[in-house]
Formats: structure tokens, C-alpha cells, sequence
């Protein structure tokens, strides 16, 4: 057939589109990823066959059989499906993590499950056209069917992998359920209890008494109700031999059943109770002491207080029972006039706000002037725990007291300052207690007025040094110092300037001391002081 030049050129024309688009498809088929053309030998998994197929990209997964999906769904933790897939391939195959950080340079590797799997299986993962395949299957199949691989007999048509791995875990919670420590059981809405665990059957047997039968459904031990979904309470049952064992139930409503769990209780009623006695007992014993005590929780509510605590603050019990703040039982006081007044509300506010900040670094102590001329002894300690306790003390007879015997003091005081003689008692311990006017007239010092160091060694040493020397000073010591009965004596001596000086000395109630000195003042006393130490 002959051509002209316009159909050989049409026909070029042709020809050049086809190479270009040879050559075009040919491009994209290069720059196309290599998961998409991994799958030209094959299909990705046979369903036909009894194993679960993976396909990952990195550690995206781009398709899975339909036993790899039902593996996945026994993972219910988060994560994405490699995590999931990871973590039950690290219980079933301990080196498959290991393995699979290497195939990247090993492009493929085949490994058996743990010797303590219940079922044999058997892990192969590729590294195919860039994409990670990961196949799990049945030890035992072959070519003639599957054989167990523990026992050697041929078992027929294999379970599904899924399903072996399904019942696996299956058996796994029936066995932590059956041997669980506490009492687990599941009941119908009417109360038939269905199934039960060890514990729960032990603890029938410990309950029913001999006469009762033990069959399906099974005695309930535990009265339970279906008025909550969700709940846990304190319950106890008495044993055939009289005891009483506790209890907390927690029962989930599961719609047409109820899952109930039992645990024993038996240590915390225990302890409540000791609690519980001790409060008792403690709360007796403050009931019988004298000081007003409030503790206070951590967040300074009033948790406890005593009879006296009511006596001494005249707020009610009622009051007091609805366990009112420290601020509260203090602003409750002032309203009762029963806290010292301030010049101002504002300034009375941050005392006691100064008060609580003290006592929570056990700092706080204080008196407390009431208007009604009662003394308050206040004292605030923090506990380890964070709570408060405040004492409250009525200490206006000590305070009287007080005052009463230092008025007595000073009369008299005032007394021996009026006598001529100098005069100083010494309580037995050999301290200055008391000294008058005419003590310090002569010696030149008040030795009473700084009792700390009016000693009787340091008197002993000022007396030597402005007198003559003379044994007298410290047979004032000695007696001082006594330890019998030793009778009163007298004696004179001179000063340093010769002025002579008669001193007695004599024991008086209690143990102390009382020395008597006194200046010669006239020619007769004289007489007298030079007859008294003339020989007989």
C-alpha cells in the first residue's frame, strides 16, 4: 500500500504520542511509593489460610488480615496498632522487639513462641518493597494437616490464631478470677448467683451449715440489691462458729447481671473500733482535767473538745458540737465578752490571725486579761498531722496568789528595813534571800538586789576584805552551811578602820539563816563587846 507524505507524518504523529506516553507512565511508575506496587507477586494475605498477616509502613499499618484485626481487639490498652501489636508480641515472642529493630539489615527472620505459650505459634516478618510484613501462624500445620507440637497427635482442623490467642487470654482471666484472694461473683438481677471463684465457694463453706446443699445457682452469701450501677458499702456475715467477718462489696451493674467483689475488711473495722475506743477513753480523760482543751483539724475546725473547755468559755455545747473554726470559737468568745477587748476591731483581728500563725509554729503563749478580772493562761501547739491543739487555763488564783505573796515580800521588806541592825538571811543552799537598808549602810553594798550573785563564797570574800582579819566570816560560813543542829553564837571583830562590829548569828525556820551586824556606838557598848570576848 502506497503512502503519502501527509499519512506518513499523521502517522509519526502517532507513533511519537505513544513513546511519550510509554515513557510517561514509565516515570510515574518509578516515582510511585513502593507499597504501592510491593503487592505485583501476590495479594498481601491469603484468607484461605490460618494465619494473621500484618502489613506496616514504618509503623503505619496499611492493611491486616481479619485474624491480625481480632488480635488487635485483644489489646485494649491506647496506642496505635504497632504498639498494641508490639506489646503482645513482646509476651508471646520475649525477642521479637530485638529482632525487629534489625530487620532493616537482616530483611527477614522466623521465630517460636515462648516453651510457657499455651499454644506453639510462630512469627515471620519481611522487609518486602519497602514494607514490613509480619505473619503469625500455627506451629503445628503442614502439608497433611495440623499436629500438635507438644503431643505429636494429629488434632484435626487448627483453631483460627486469633481464636487460640482469644482463648489464651480468655483462660488467663478465668485463671486470675478463680484464684483471686477475695470473693468474686456474678448474679442475676433476681440474686441467682451464676458463677463464683474459689474464694467465694470456701467462704460458703465457712457460712451454710452442714444441712445445706451447694449446688447451681449458688447461695448467696452477701444480700446485695440493683438500686445503684456503681457502688461500695461495709457488710458482714457470721460464720457457723459465731464470728463476724467484715466486708467492702463493690458491685458493678453490668445491665442484665451484676458483677459483685467482696474484700475483706476484717483489719480496717479493727481499727476503726481500737479508734473508736480510744476516742472513747480519751474523751474520758479529758473530762476530768481541769484545762480547757480545743484541737483543731487542718483546716482549723474544732474536732474535739472537753466539759472544762464549756466552763471556761461559756459557749454552749451546741456551739461547740458544730465543730466551728478557731476564728469562729474565738469571735463567738468576744461576742460573750469573754476575750480581752481591743481598742479596735480591726487590731483585735490580726491578733488572732497573729495567734493561729504562732501556734502552727509552736510559738504561741500567752495571758489573757479578762474584764471580769479572770486570768487566762492560753497555750497553742501544732501536731505532726497538721492539727492544733489550744489549752485554755484559769490561772486568776495562781495569779492572786502571786501577787498576794510578793505584797508579803515587800512588807516585809519594808519591816527589816526599819530595824538599825544590819541584817541578812541565807536560805539553806547558802544564798543571799534577803538583805535590808541597814545592811547596805554598812557594807556599803545592796547585796540583796542581785540575788544570782550574792553567793556565799562571794560574801565571805567582800566581808574579809573590809574587815580585820578574823576566823569570824567564815564561821558564819560554816554555819551557814550546816548540816545538824549547831547553836546560836556571837562574837565581835573589827573593820578595817578599826570600828568594831558585833555580830550574831542563829538558825531560824526552815533551814535558813538569819546574821545579825552591828557598830559599836558608844564607850558602853564597848565595855559590853570587850567584857563579851574577855576570857571567863
Amino acid at each position: 500500500m502506497e503512502m503519502n507524505i501527509g499519512d506518513l507524518a499523521a502517522f509519526a504523529q502517532i507513533l511519537a504520542a505513544a513513546v511519550a506516553a510509554v515513557a510517561m507512565g514509565m516515570l510515574l511508575l518509578a516515582l510511585l511509593p513502593g507499597h504501592l506496587v510491593a503487592n505485583r507477586d501476590g495479594p498481601l494475605y491469603d484468607d484461605t489460610r490460618n494465619e494473621a498477616v500484618f502489613i506496616f509502613d514504618g509503623e503505619t499499618m496499611l492493611d491486616c488480615s481479619p485474624e491480625a484485626r481480632a488480635i488487635l481487639a485483644t489489646r485494649q490498652g491506647r496506642g496505635s496498632p504497632w504498639q498494641r501489636l508490639s506489646e503482645w508480641l513482646a509476651l508471646t515472642f520475649p525477642s521479637a522487639e530485638e529482632r525487629l529493630r534489625l530487620l532493616g539489615q537482616q530483611g527477614r527472620f522466623t521465630l517460636a513462641s515462648a516453651a510457657d505459650a499455651p499454644q506453639a505459634l510462630v512469627l515471620q516478618a519481611e522487609l518486602r518493597g519497602g514494607l514490613v510484613r509480619i505473619t503469625i501462624s500455627d506451629a503445628g500445620q503442614t502439608d497433611k494437616g495440623p499436629i500438635n507440637s507438644r503431643s505429636g497427635r494429629d488434632v484435626g482442623h487448627a483453631p483460627p490464631v486469633a481464636i487460640a490467642v482469644l482463648t489464651e487470654e480468655v483462660e488467663g482471666l478465668r485463671d486470675v478470677a478463680m484464684h483471686a484472694p477475695w470473693p468474686c461473683w456474678r448474679e442475676r438481677l433476681g440474686g441467682d448467683v451464676i458463677w463464683a471463684n474459689a474464694a467465694y465457694l470456701l467462704k460458703l463453706e465457712d457460712v451454710l451449715t452442714d444441712q445445706t446443699p451447694i449446688r447451681w445457682p449458688l447461695p448467696r452469701i452477701f444480700p446485695t440489691d440493683g438500686d445503684s450501677a456503681s457502688r461500695t458499702r461495709r457488710q458482714s456475715i457470721e460464720r457457723r462458729d459465731g464470728r463476724r467477718d467484715w466486708y467492702d462489696l463493690t458491685i458493678v451493674d453490668l445491665g442484665t447481671t451484676r458483677l459483685c467483689f467482696a474484700l475483706s475488711a476484717d483489719s480496717a473495722v479493727r481499727a476503726e473500733t481500737m479508734l473508736h475506743d480510744f476516742m472513747q477513753n480519751l474523751t474520758r480523760a479529758f473530762s476530768h482535767v481541769p484545762v480547757g482543751l480545743a484541737i483543731f483539724d487542718r483546716q482549723r475546725r474544732l474536732t474535739m473538745f472537753n466539759p472544762a473547755l464549756t466552763d471556761l468559755t461559756g459557749l454552749p455545747v451546741e456551739l461547740l458540737s458544730a465543730r466551728p473554726t478557731l476564728i469562729g470559737m474565738l469571735d463567738a468568745m468576744r461576742d460573750r465578752h469573754l476575750l480581752p477587748e481591743p481598742r479596735d476591731y480591726r487590731s483585735w483581728r490580726r491578733q488572732l490571725a497573729g495567734m493561729e500563725d504562732a501556734s502552727a509554729t509552736g510559738m504561741y503563749e500567752d495571758e489573757w486579761n479578762m474584764p471580769s478580772g479572770q486570768t487566762y493562761h492560753i497555750v497553742g501547739r501544732p501536731q505532726p498531722d497538721g492539727s492544733l491543739v489550744l489549752m485554755l487555763e484559769d490561772i486568776s488564783t495562781e495569779v492572786t496568789r502571786v501577787q498576794r505573796y510578793r505584797a508579803d515580800l515587800d512588807l516585809g521588806q519594808a519591816v527589816i528595813d526599819t530595824v538599825d541592825d544590819a541584817i541578812a538571811v541565807f536560805a539553806p543552799s547558802g544564798q543571799l534571800t534577803m538583805s535590808n537598808a541597814a545592811y547596805g549602810r554598812l557594807w556599803g553594798r545592796d547585796h540583796g538586789e542581785g540575788l544570782e550573785s550574792a553567793a556565799l563564797v562571794d560574801l565571805v570574800s567582800f566581808w574579809q576584805s573590809r574587815g580585820a582579819p578574823s576566823p569570824i566570816w567564815q564561821r558564819i560560813a560554816d554555819f551557814v552551811m550546816r548540816e545538824d543542829e549547831v547553836p546560836a553564837w556571837e562574837d565581835i571583830t573589827r573593820l578595817q578602820d578599826g570600828r568594831l562590829i558585833f555580830c550574831e548569828v542563829k538558825a531560824i525556820s526552815g533551814g535558813a539563816t538569819l546574821a545579825t551586824f552591828r557598830l559599836a556606838s558608844d564607850p558602853g557598848e564597848m565595855a559590853i563587846f570587850t567584857a563579851l570576848k574577855r576570857p571567863a
